[in-house]
């Protein structure tokens, strides 16, 4: 029982000072000179003989190491700690791929494009490429823009970028819509394709019904997507069975219905409405009248007109109803294919254990 109790004494004292100590490394000059060769593949480099000590933005002190290459680029090897897992833990990492695009994008053709290169206390931040799109044929050429700036290099570069989508209702106040961004990295080993971007573009544009927009899509792309679609807007018929338009979405992050669609959806079922899909009124089975409209918008927030008074929105930046409220103004009942899905096989599920 002494010696079990002995045991149980020296076990908890190594648990407390792997607690205090946490799980830790101690990188000398010939540890970065091996990460350096292994992690990097160089050869033929430097590496300053005494590090910089740095307090990073958590309170812990990193080691910074000069790293200088043959031919006199230099770079940094960072012992960087941190917070994990309930310990103080260290890792080695490096800023080589940054500095060498930053040098490298220097003599590039960048027309059209804006370079974002971080100060010097974010010495460890990527370099990224930034620009925007506002058709489907300008996303293509930006791909292809990006292909040809990574095989521009002599050197397998990952280059950051992001992209964003110019669209009307983009942004209010700090929220933007970004659905429709193309991020991501590419390097000559890994070019980029805009496919999921082109998927992404087509359903916001299906979702806030920008119809001038939708032309650059054929029918049959619009029918394939929304077919394929979680997100596909369905409509309850009287006998209780679904229909689903083939042009017809919720929003992406499910956060309903657009006032465009709401139009949509009113003029499509025969309920009454009146205006354009930009400005329109019906009145409620409450006998209240509604005008809704992507205009209205009063500091920064998104409100609907309910009898001449305004009415904020749940959230500053929402300009969709959940498919519950849809029902509660005009008694049409909407749903999201996989709630459909959902609501479906929940129903199997209860006849199969009924029987």
């Amino acid at each position: 029982m002494v010696n079990m109790k002995k045991t149980i004494s020296s076990c908890l004292i190594v648990i407390a000072c792997l607690i205090l100590s946490g799980c830790t490394n101690e990188y000398d000059r010939k540890d970065i000179e091996q990460y350096v060769r292994d992690d990097l593949g160089l050869n033929g480099f430097t590496v300053s003989r005494s590090y910089t000590e740095i307090k990073d933005d958590d309170g812990y002190t990193d080691y910074r190491w000069e790293v200088t290459e043959s031919d006199g680029t230099v770079f940094y090897v960072l012992d960087d700690y941190y917070y994990s897992f309930e310990f103080v833990t260290n890792s080695l990492r490096d800023n080589w791929n940054a500095v060498h695009v930053k040098k490298y994008l220097s003599t590039a053709d960048l027309t059209g494009f804006d370079l974002d290169v971080p100060d010097e206390k974010h010495f460890m931040a990527s370099v990224e490429i930034t620009g925007n799109y506002s058709s489907r044929k300008e996303l293509h050429e930006i791909a292809e823009r990006l292909n040809d700036l990574a095989d521009g290099s002599d050197l397998d570069l990952s280059l950051l970028f992001t992209i964003k989508y110019d669209h009307p209702y983009r942004t209010i106040g700090d929220y933007e819509k970004t659905e429709g961004d193309f991020q991501g990295t590419v390097r000559k080993s890994q070019h980029v394709t805009c496919d999921y971007t082109e998927g992404a573009m087509l359903h916001l544009l299906l979702d806030m019904r920008y119809e001038d927009r939708l032309r650059e899509f054929t029918e049959e792309e619009i029918r394939n997507h929304v077919r394929n679609s979680e997100h596909s807007l369905g409509i309850k018929q009287s006998d209780g069975s679904w229909y689903m338009p083939e042009d017809l979405v919720c929003s992406f992050f499910s956060y309903g219905i657009s006032f465009p669609t709401i139009y949509e959806v009113l003029r499509r079922t025969g309920y009454p409405v009146y205006g354009t899909k930009d400005d329109f009124t019906f009145t409620g089975i409450d006998g209240s009248v509604y005008e809704m409209s992507e205009s209205f918008i009063d500091n920064d927030w998104y409100y609907y007109i309910k009898d001449g008074e305004h009415v904020p929105m749940e959230a500053y930046f929402y300009d969709h109803f959940y498919s519950g409220e849809l029902k509660e103004f005009t008694g049409i009942e909407v749903a999201e294919k996989w709630m459909i899905e959902r609501e479906e096989k929940e129903g199997e599920n209860s006849s199969s254990e009924e029987q």
